[in-house]
């Protein structure tokens, strides 16, 4: 599905890169198996999406 997307839409999450299906899979292998005492719980995977731009870390003091 995203086969044919450019890496630069994503260069400005928190991760900057494309998800695995595997670290979808490790998530729903968690709610499924471990997480015992969740209730209607909405787990977001999205390389923090959702949380806006990540902003430029100054690599040195001017």
């Amino acid at each position: 599905m995203t086969a044919d997307f450019d890496d630069s839409l994503v260069v400005n999450q928190p991760i900057a890169r494309f998800g695995e299906p595997d670290e979808v899979a490790d998530m729903v292998e968690f709610v499924v198996m471990k997480a015992t005492f969740t209730t209607g719980a909405e787990f977001v995977i999205d390389g923090g999406a959702l949380t806006g731009q990540a902003l430029a870390v100054p690599t040195s003091a001017n």
